[in-house]
């Protein structure tokens, strides 16, 4: 399938930690689970492949990257950034927020707890193999709140989720029992949506943050963790030590409704050293 893809970034969009099922290969494809169903995806100027066995829709892939929201007003914004070098985020101009599965994005983001991206796309992996085994499945799948709830906690703790083991299975349990949650922290504004997040065991302010930005696209969001917190203490705070709690809602009340969308371009670019370089 050929989708055209005009302003979209998509190694920048993988690769930027909102997602953690897609690998990327030696000749720059990602190979990963998309819309439920394995597949191989790269992009060619301004059209994005996919390969899958089975055949989606093209408008199902659009709104999974969220490839028809418009980034200008997110430039405008980013340009205004005081940043040493005003076209700093030209490298990863067209990056965009995936309109993931709100259950795979809770339970990544149960995982990403004093972790790494590596790492937790580790422990991912062992999920989608173990489970689709288990299952007898022949498409290899992230496992569902019903399959997590069921299984021993050891079994999680030996997938290699370690202490965060009994959070992900008490989370999967209340799923299982409640089924219709997700989607009443979906029809929820931000602050209720955060407080039924944050009711998950294992799960602080700044994971609610990305639990609601990257399942729920909630845009208001702005997530801080030590990244956010370094480069917003020297774009905004003079390098003053300022608590994330701060940080968090000077970001949240001056990018409003496209606070996200800023702060993954500002994560990103600082992650990977692209927003200050030598």
């Amino acid at each position: 399938m050929n989708i055209p893809c005009k302003d979209f970034n998509l190694a920048a969009t993988l690769d930027s930690g909102q997602v953690f099922g897609f690998a990327r290969e030696e000749n720059g494809a990602y190979r990963g689970n998309l819309l439920g169903e394995p597949c191989e995806v790269w992009q060619i100027g301004d059209t994005v492949h996919v390969s899958s066995t089975k055949q989606m829709k093209p408008e199902h892939v659009r709104r999974y990257f969220d490839l028809d929201f418009d980034l200008s007003s997110v430039y405008t914004h980013l340009k205004e950034i005081p940043a040493s070098d005003p076209d700093w985020f030209d490298s990863v101009r067209g990056l965009r927020l995936i309109r993931q599965d709100s259950w795979e994005a809770l339970a990544c983001f149960i995982l990403s707890s004093n972790n790494n991206v590596k790492r937790i796309q580790g422990i991912y992996k062992n999920l989608v193999e173990y489970f689709s085994r288990r299952a007898r499945r022949q498409v290899p799948v992230f496992p569902s709140s019903g399959e997590i709830a069921k299984t021993h906690e050891r079994i999680l703790r030996q997938i290699g989720l370690g202490y965060r083991a009994p959070f992900l299975q008490r989370s999967a349990q209340f799923l299982s029992v409640n089924p219709d949650y997700l989607s009443v922290i979906q029809d929820s504004e931000y602050e209720q949506a955060i407080e039924r997040i944050i009711s998950f065991p294992g799960i602080g302010p700044k994971v609610a943050d990305c639990v609601f930005l990257y399942g729920f696209h909630g845009l208001e969001a702005f997530p801080v963790d030590v990244w956010m917190l370094r480069v917003m203490r020297k774009l905004y705070f003079k390098n003053r030590g300022v608590s994330e709690k701060r940080v968090h809602a000077f970001g949240r009340k001056k990018w409003g409704s496209l606070a996200g969308y800023v702060q993954q371009y500002l994560f990103h670019s600082a992650r990977t050293g692209i927003l200050f370089r030598p």
